[in-house]
């Protein structure tokens, strides 16, 4: 697809404030020669028809938005100062590697774009999808295995944190 077919097909931003929360579970695949990678079933519904691939929030991974909920996550980088240099370098930074009006072809593949699958995952082929609430997250899988044995090793500290937040 060329970068026209890809603008005409960008979604206007939603109204909805809050996007729902509809990505849970873990699944193990691995990205083909070409690139792609299967959308597990059980997210699919939720993604809809056309969505958005960007670069994870901490830039450990590959995020998939519904194009409801990429499009509230811009409206709140729309919110923050433009004038902090901090600010604009990620507003720049999400808009470099964000493609909206991705779509899977009919086996449920998405070819993640090269320069955002370099950056964000390196040359690894094995990586673990996830759901993170409001998106998925596409990582490798040694992150995924690293991010389990740290929550495992420091739950308890975690938890007493979130407990005191209300404090």
């Amino acid at each position: 697809m060329d970068e026209q077919e890809r603008t005409e097909r960008q979604a206007p931003i939603p109204a909805q404030q809050t996007p729902p929360l509809l990505f849970f579970g873990n699944y193990d695949h691995s990205i083909d020669a070409k690139g792609r990678i299967i959308i597990p079933n059980a997210y699919r519904k939720a993604l809809g028809d056309s969505f958005t691939l960007t670069v994870e929030s901490d830039d450990i991974g590959i995020a998939i938005y519904p194009d409801e909920a990429f499009y509230a996550m811009v409206k709140e980088l729309h919110a923050l100062n433009a004038l902090k240099p901090s600010v604009k370098r990620k507003r720049d930074h999400v808009a470099k590697f964000s493609y909206p009006g991705t779509q899977a072809d009919n086996q449920g593949r998405v070819l993640l774009p090269a320069k955002l699958r370099q950056y964000a995952l390196g040359d690894v082929r094995d990586v673990e999808i996830s759901g993170a609430l409001d998106h998925i997250r596409i990582v490798p899988s040694e992150v995924g295995q690293a991010e389990d044995d740290y929550y495992r090793e420091h739950r308890e500290q975690i938890n007493e944190e979130i407990g005191s937040l209300g404090d």
